[in-house]
Protein backbone atom coordinates (compact mmCIF):
# COMPACT_ATOMS: atom_id res chain seq x y z
CA UNK A 1 0.00 0.00 0.00
CA UNK A 2 1.12 3.27 -1.21
CA UNK A 3 2.14 6.04 1.48
CA UNK A 4 -1.09 8.43 2.17
CA UNK A 5 -1.06 11.86 1.11
CA UNK A 6 -1.88 14.36 3.33
CA UNK A 7 -4.14 17.20 2.59
CA UNK A 8 -5.32 20.08 4.98
CA UNK A 9 -8.95 21.63 4.78
CA UNK A 10 -9.65 25.09 4.28
CA UNK A 11 -10.72 25.22 8.13
CA UNK A 12 -7.96 23.37 8.89
CA UNK A 13 -5.48 26.11 7.44
CA UNK A 14 -7.74 28.74 9.15
CA UNK A 15 -7.43 27.02 12.94
CA UNK A 16 -3.75 27.11 12.34
CA UNK A 17 -3.72 31.16 12.63
CA UNK A 18 -4.53 30.87 16.06
CA UNK A 19 -1.98 28.56 17.13
CA UNK A 20 1.57 29.49 18.83
CA UNK A 21 5.02 28.76 16.95
CA UNK A 22 5.25 25.38 19.49
CA UNK A 23 1.66 24.24 18.53
CA UNK A 24 2.50 24.80 14.95
CA UNK A 25 5.73 22.90 15.31
CA UNK A 26 4.66 19.75 16.82
CA UNK A 27 1.65 20.03 14.21
CA UNK A 28 3.91 19.94 11.85
CA UNK A 29 5.73 17.10 13.43
CA UNK A 30 2.77 15.18 13.15
CA UNK A 31 1.92 16.18 9.68
CA UNK A 32 5.28 14.53 8.92
CA UNK A 33 5.33 11.31 10.53
CA UNK A 34 1.11 10.59 10.45
CA UNK A 35 1.46 8.57 6.78
CA UNK A 36 4.52 6.36 7.77
CA UNK A 37 2.49 5.32 10.88
CA UNK A 38 -1.18 5.43 10.04
CA UNK A 39 -2.41 1.32 9.36
CA UNK A 40 0.54 0.26 11.70
CA UNK A 41 -0.83 -0.08 15.41
CA UNK A 42 2.53 0.01 16.82
CA UNK A 43 4.90 2.92 15.30
CA UNK A 44 1.85 5.48 16.28
CA UNK A 45 2.42 5.57 19.74
CA UNK A 46 3.54 8.64 20.15
CA UNK A 47 0.78 10.52 18.11
CA UNK A 48 -1.77 8.51 19.35
CA UNK A 49 -3.73 7.89 16.43
CA UNK A 50 -7.35 6.53 17.32
CA UNK A 51 -10.60 5.74 15.08
CA UNK A 52 -13.36 8.04 16.63
CA UNK A 53 -16.05 7.23 14.04
CA UNK A 54 -16.65 5.08 11.17
CA UNK A 55 -14.12 6.87 8.95
CA UNK A 56 -12.56 9.90 11.61
CA UNK A 57 -9.56 9.19 12.70
CA UNK A 58 -7.94 11.68 15.93
CA UNK A 59 -4.42 12.01 16.11
CA UNK A 60 -2.01 13.71 19.29
CA UNK A 61 0.50 17.03 18.38
CA UNK A 62 1.43 17.48 21.97
CA UNK A 63 -0.61 17.04 25.09
CA UNK A 64 -3.33 19.58 24.45
CA UNK A 65 -3.48 19.56 20.84
CA UNK A 66 -5.73 16.96 18.48
CA UNK A 67 -6.12 17.12 14.97
CA UNK A 68 -9.26 15.25 13.47
CA UNK A 69 -8.66 13.59 9.85
CA UNK A 70 -10.15 11.58 7.49
CA UNK A 71 -9.17 8.66 5.25
CA UNK A 72 -9.99 9.41 1.56
CA UNK A 73 -8.65 6.45 -0.93
CA UNK A 74 -4.82 7.28 -0.39
CA UNK A 75 -5.24 10.74 1.36
CA UNK A 76 -5.55 11.44 4.43
CA UNK A 77 -8.02 14.68 5.05
CA UNK A 78 -7.22 16.66 8.02
CA UNK A 79 -10.06 19.17 9.01
CA UNK A 80 -9.92 20.02 12.43
CA UNK A 81 -7.38 21.25 14.87
CA UNK A 82 -8.37 21.64 18.48
CA UNK A 83 -8.09 20.75 22.24
CA UNK A 84 -10.11 17.66 23.60
CA UNK A 85 -13.07 19.49 24.35
CA UNK A 86 -13.30 20.79 21.05
CA UNK A 87 -12.93 17.64 19.51
CA UNK A 88 -15.83 16.13 21.33
CA UNK A 89 -18.14 18.81 20.46
CA UNK A 90 -17.17 18.75 16.52
CA UNK A 91 -17.83 14.77 16.56
CA UNK A 92 -20.88 14.70 18.25
CA UNK A 93 -21.82 16.99 15.38
CA UNK A 94 -20.87 14.13 12.59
Amino acid sequence: MPKPVVLLSPRFHAALKNLSDADLARIEAALQIIPDCFGHPHPHGGISIRRLRKNVFECRAGLKVRLLFRQNGDALEFFFVGNHDEVRRVIQDL
